[in-house]
């Protein structure tokens, strides 16, 4: 059915609503997003200063750069004085809240060296030289290593002035052939409490240095220490997400058993077998992007190693983990998706669109395609405004925060826009597939039972206990209080569901690919970024369109052809054995139905493809032949 002019309208009208919601309260959090140094960079940074700075030479080390945000900085200051404050933070103490870690170490050796860089200006704002607690250095006195690190920390860090700070730390740890000093200095101007409890600890930003000998064998620059009693109350506030997800985890499984069990029971069922072969394309897609990820994040599982193991024992430990892993989620995929098309062709045969197979059993190359594609588009546009409207609220009213921690893994991978397509494709069709398609036609047909003449009451029973279960199996995510994010996804959730019953399937995997995509990659397009990052995201947020244009060109005729099995060599062997019995037989068969005849072929060990497509030519009277 084409979409008309005024449901066009409708959905040009309401994505410029959510566009402006969405630049009003969302595009600012963006901004502070910085970029500017890739890893490539971070690394010659990191390189140049071991050889220039500590005469060492850095080909002799493996290494592994990291890219990290100081989530703990980000939640603790949200909290207490929003995200205004963050920015207001950020700028007057000059405060690093993303950076590079660069890893430098050796296979059974515990020495290594671990340099921070800032991503927004390539400074090194961290030092840390890793020595056995064997290794000797000369002996000083403690007054001496405390002025060393002062007048160090001076000359590297130009804010640093001793005045506007208080000595914070001052001890030494006395090894056999040495003694290590630390030292830290709070500074004056920042003491944020995060309770009206005066005994609940304040927020402190201190620089701090460790000295050994005459080395500097550490040195950090504004480091956000959060109360102990702050990361304590996040911890217990943790517990609730760990029950709510316990229970998802129980409501997935039993969707998944009661899949297993359709998939057994329906193995011949013919709408299952038309779209299997489709469907294992896409877990093909799913396990390959898996694997692309050993390699794209490469760089995160070697910075994790530990140099107290074989290096390439635990490479191929890790490997082994992620492609049994893949493997688990590829079946978990398969299988909602196959008793999704049984269910839905059951419950919904007219619903043509609310499906793979009508695009199977036609094309996917028409302009009913590209319409829904484009739509897709708007319905990501109005996800992103109703999820800016609805955080913008819990903000103002609900002491609502949320966290970027995402950035972390999508920023370290090689290829960023690779990680993003990734986790945009795997989740679009595995949470549309289970939620949508599978949940939706298991509920028609669970309601449908129980209250035949419910109609749109059961249909809205249906979406919201779909979209509850959607909304609170992302509670993991970190936004704060935790049940704002399930409710808030549970809505985002009941409109794909809307989408998805009225215009069907392919706009809300589009829809959903989108938003995912969007804010995997929003930072690099909004934010701060090389070009690379930037074009290479735009272009992975484009992709569908490229589809769309594609299917527009071709336009094929959409011609939906007859529900028919496919059958292999073998089975089209046994076909020609099976007609020839029922030739021989076909007095005794004769006046009886197609189900009856099926049962009892069946039960002898013929294959029920084989079966169905015998009987589909089956004489309806004496003078008929099968031949």
């Amino acid at each position: 059915m084409k979409i008309n002019r005024t449901t066009w309208i409708t959905f040009f009208f309401l994505s410029a609503i959510s566009l402006a919601a969405w630049f009003s309260f969302s595009y600012p959090q963006l901004a502070i997003s910085d970029f500017s140094i890739d890893r490539a960079k971070a690394t010659a940074i990191a390189m140049n200063y071991l050889d220039n700075k500590r005469n060492i030479d850095p080909e002799v080390f493996q290494r592994a750069a990291v890219f990290r945000m100081d989530w703990k900085t980000n939640r603790y200051i949200q909290k207490t004085i929003g995200f205004k404050g963050l920015e207001e933070f950020i700028d007057k103490h000059d405060f690093d809240l993303f950076y590079w870690l660069v890893r430098f170490f050796k296979e059974n050796t515990k020495e290594e060296y671990l340099i921070e860089i800032s991503s927004s200006t390539g400074e090194i704002i961290g030092f840390s030289h890793t020595i056995d607690e064997n290794d000797a250095r000369k002996e000083i006195e403690r007054e001496e290593a405390r002025e060393n690190a002062k007048e160090f920390l001076i000359n590297k860090f130009r804010f640093f002035d001793p005045d506007q700070y208080t000595v914070r730390s001052n001890f030494a740890t006395h090894l056999d052939n040495r003694s290590d000093f630390v030292f830290s200095w709070q500074k004056n101007s920042v003491n944020m409490p995060w309770s009206d409890n005066p005994g609940s600890g304040t927020g402190k930003l201190v620089t701090r240095a460790i000295i050994s000998g005459n080395e500097v064998l550490a040195f950090a620059k504004n480091v956000f220490l959060v109360p102990d009693q702050f990361n304590r109350d996040m911890a217990n506030r943790k517990t609730l997400i760990h029950n709510i997800m316990l229970i998802i985890q129980i409501f997935v499984l039993a969707l998944l058993t009661y899949g297993i069990f359709l998939i057994i029971t329906r193995q011949n069922h013919l709408a299952m077998h038309t779209t299997k072969r489709f469907y294992i394309n896409i877990v093909i897609i799913s396990f390959a992007l898996s694997l692309l990820s050993i390699f794209n994040q490469f760089e995160s599982i070697l910075y994790s190693y530990k140099t107290t193991l074989s290096l390439s024992a635990y490479l191929w430990r890790n490997s082994v983990n992620t492609i049994i892993s893949a493997l688990f989620i590829t079946v978990a995929m398969l299988i909602p998706s196959l008793s999704g098309e049984l269910l839905h062709y059951e419950t919904s045969s007219k619903e043509k669109r609310g499906s793979f197979l009508h695009y199977i059993q036609s094309t996917f190359a028409s302009r009913h395609v590209t319409e829904s594609i484009v739509l897709g588009y708007f319905v990501c546009i109005i996800m992103l405004g109703m999820q800016s409207f609805l955080f913008k609220i819990g903000q103002t009213y609900l002491g609502v925060w949320f966290e970027h921690k995402w950035i972390d893994n999508i920023s370290t991978a090689y290829l960023p826009f690779l990680a993003v397509f990734t986790f945009g494709y795997k989740a679009s069709f595995s949470e549309e597939i289970m939620y949508r398609l599978y949940s939706i036609s298991l509920g028609k047909k669970i309601l449908n039972k129980v209250n035949p003449g419910g109609g749109k009451r059961n249909i809205f029973v249906i979406v919201i206990l779909s979209s509850l279960i959607w909304g609170f199996a992302h509670s993991s995510y970190p936004i704060f209080p935790v049940w704002f994010r399930g409710l808030q996804v549970t809505c985002l959730g009941m409109f794909l569901a809307f989408i998805y019953l009225k215009f069907g399937f392919i706009p809300v995997i589009v829809g959903h690919y989108l938003f995912n995509v969007f804010w995997s990659s929003a930072g690099y397009i909004f934010g701060t970024s090389t070009p690379f990052y930037f074009y290479s995201c735009v272009s992975v947020l484009l992709l569908p369109l490229g589809l769309g244009i594609v299917t527009f060109i071709m336009n094929k005729k959409k011609e939906e052809r007859a529900l028919r099995w496919h059958l292999n060599k073998h089975q089209l062997y046994n076909l020609e054995v099976l007609k020839a019995f029922l030739n021989a037989n076909k007095e005794t068969f004769l006046g009886k139905s197609q189900d009856q005849i099926k049962k009892e072929i069946t039960p002898h060990g013929w294959d029920p493809a084989v079966v169905e497509v015998a009987l589909e030519d089956f004489p309806r009277d004496s003078g008929s032949s099968l031949i």
